[in-house]
């Protein structure tokens, strides 16, 4: 059994930035009332947006938030499954969905679909169609169980009597029974692409008989014509070898002119560096008299003996330098006509390689050939081919024969799920039960008529005369009454079922407005015997309910904001 113990709410509606909060299972019956507008069928929209994320009216999810303060929107719900105690939060602006399971949070890593659907079927057990069907009975949104389309109504009664699993099992029948048959269509499409497979094999391998010398013959002087073209190629690249090593022979010297450079360039940096230091000199004793770091004259006569060293030291080392750069002109001429050498030697590989890659090209050809004549004396693999299919042929026969059969199977079953079958044996053992809880409620009514219902979910309505009426035959008033005791009587089925019983009960202006004085006092001995529910009686009617509650809900406007006021 599902026990609604407590709901609050803060900027939801017309409700302000204060949680208010409605102890759900405190009083048996509870009268809730107010001035048309002041928020009285709030409570109804708290708990199904708070269970289900949608409000009872038909209004978008948007407008639920409090148009003064525009966030923060938040509901809370705590209930009880059994000995499980669990709390739904549902907030807008910022957007929040929590599962609570004894005071620790559900693992919110699902989306929030996948959420919504594990506290409905794997907490609740129902969705929010059957939860309105057997909680409330309303005047606005609230559609009457005898107002719905015939499949609404046995979705609510499979509900109810728990018998929703076998709609379940239908559903993952029809999707076998779907993948069953593109199995079966698939396998016929092979079946007969193997059949044309074989004959196009069959027809194969008689050509391939009949063309097999006359193709090797042409692959044999393919074979010839291109080990020509190789041999031709070869005789290129021996010439290009050739000239290699030609050119080579005329770069011996290589190493030893490179080096020569080298050395060169450092006799080069060391004369240089010789009469740097020689001009210094010969500058220094053109202009000093006196020794500067001694401060003593120079002798003239060293000084005039050191000057001739120096000029002859000079004009030595600007001999040398003069045979230096005839030495070097020499070497560069000399690594200019290597480097052309290597040049050609480069264009020489660069054919070499490029014949080397036609030679390669050919000679794969010339395999390729001899593939194509082994696989023409190779006959008995396309034999073997050919058996191959004819087996895989036989094993897609018999998994179409296994197929079939498995879709008798099937359709066996669906025949036992599909609404004529096993759910219909389950309605028709409940439906004397449900009539008789109907019929005993208008009786307490005081609305003496035989009401039943078949296993279509239409209804047949008798007068005490025998005279035939329908649901809409009757008055507003009168049309209540039904619709009262058919909730109580889902009440009760879902009691005897264990499957969505609910201890909340909750009637929307049904006093208000089709209900007279004797009708209400009708409904107040019914609802004085009703054990195990929590009922909320919301109107505005206060003048004739007062005194019938021993509590009550008094809803008022405060300042634009709703306030409630428990007595």
């Amino acid at each position: 059994m599902i026990k609604l113990k407590t709901v609050r709410f803060k900027n939801f509606l017309a409700t302000g930035n204060r949680f208010l909060e409605v102890e759900l299972d405190k009083e048996p019956m509870m009268l809730i009332v107010g001035k048309n507008g002041a928020g009285k069928s709030t409570l109804i929209d708290a708990i199904t947006f708070s269970l289900f994320g949608k409000p009872f009216k038909k209004i978008n999810k948007g407008q639920l938030l409090n148009t003064v303060n525009e966030k923060e929107l938040l509901t809370e719900i705590e209930f009880s499954v059994g000995k499980a105690e669990w709390k739904v939060r549902r907030g807008i602006k910022p957007a929040i969905f929590e599962i609570y399971h004894n005071g620790k949070i559900i693992n919110q890593d699902a989306r929030s679909t996948d959420y919504q659907k594990y506290l409905e079927e794997g907490i609740l057990k129902l969705n929010f169609k059957t939860f309105t069907q057997i909680v409330v009975l309303g005047s606005a949104s609230f559609i009457p169980f005898m107002q719905l389309t015939a499949n609404d109504r046995r979705i609510i009664i499979e509900d109810i009597l728990d018998i929703g699993i076998f709609s379940v099992m239908k559903n993952l029948l029809k999707e076998r029974i779907g993948a069953l048959k593109e199995e079966i269509t698939e396998l016929e499409y092979n079946i007969k692409l193997l059949q044309e497979k074989i004959k196009l094999e069959e027809k194969y391998i008689e050509e391939m008989i009949s063309s097999s010398d006359k193709k090797r013959e042409s692959n044999l002087d393919k074979i010839k014509e291109t080990e020509k073209t190789i041999a031709g190629i070869q005789s290129e690249i021996e010439g290009y070898q050739e000239n290699v090593l030609f050119i080579s022979a005329s770069i011996v010297d290589q190493t030893s002119i490179l080096k020569k450079n080298k050395d060169l360039d450092n006799y080069r940096s060391q004369i240089d560096k010789n009469l740097k230091k020689l001009n210094q000199d010969k500058k220094f004793f053109e202009d000093n008299e006196n020794c500067p770091t001694c401060e003593q004259d120079i002798d003239a006569d060293f000084k005039k003996r050191k000057l001739i060293d120096v000029e002859d030291d000079l004009d030595e080392m600007n001999e040398g330098l003069d045979k230096l750069v005839l030495e070097v002109e020499k070497v560069v001429t000399r690594i200019s006509e290597i480097t052309e050498c290597n040049g050609k030697i480069q264009d020489q590989e660069t054919l070499i390689t490029r014949r080397y890659s036609d030679t390669q090209a050919h000679q794969t050809y010339i395999n390729r050939l001899r593939e194509e004549m082994s696989e023409y004396n190779l006959q008995e693999i396309d034999t073997n081919k050919k058996r191959l299919m004819e087996n895989e042929l036989d094993e897609n026969k018999k998994s179409r024969l296994r197929y079939v059969e498995q879709r008798r199977y099937y359709d066996i079953l669906n025949t036992i799920l599909n609404d004529k079958g096993i759910k219909t044996r389950v309605i028709r053992k409940y439906l004397p039960v449900i009539n008789k809880h109907v019929n005993n409620y208008l009786k307490d009514m005081d609305f003496f008529v035989n009401f039943q219902l078949d296993e279509n979910f239409n209804e047949s309505i008798k007068s005490r005369h025998r005279d035939d009426f329908s649901y809409y035959s009757f008055s507003e008033g009168e049309k209540k009454r039904i619709d009262i005791s058919l909730l109580l009587t889902w009440r009760d089925i879902a009691s005897m079922r264990n499957s969505v019983n609910v201890n909340l009960l909750i009637l929307d202006e049904i006093f208000d407005a089709s209900l007279d004085q004797a009708g209400v006092d009708d409904l107040m001995k019914l609802f004085n015997i009703l054990k195990g529910t929590n009922l909320f009686v919301i109107s505005h009617k206060l003048d004739i309910l007062d005194d019938k509650f021993p509590s009550k809900i008094t809803v008022e406007k405060v300042n634009n904001f709703t306030q409630l006021v428990q007595e």
